[in-house]
């Protein structure tokens, strides 16, 4: 659950629109709704980025 938010491409993503660690992805629209779906039951196993990982820039 915790890969769909980092390979998105906003500025909470990992793509160049973000944090720009990866290209640009394309996720399928029925991805997205599966996950958005997903969410609203299990939002707890939605993993956040743990900050002790993060670059040093």
């Amino acid at each position: 659950m915790g890969e769909i938010p980092r390979l998105l491409d906003d500025e909470n993503g990992y793509g160049p629109n973000g944090k720009n660690y990866i290209a640009h992805v394309d996720i399928p629209v029925n991805v997205l709704k599966a996950f958005e779906e997903l969410k609203v039951e299990y939002a707890d196993l939605v993993r956040a980025a743990n900050p002790l990982y993060a670059s040093k820039e």
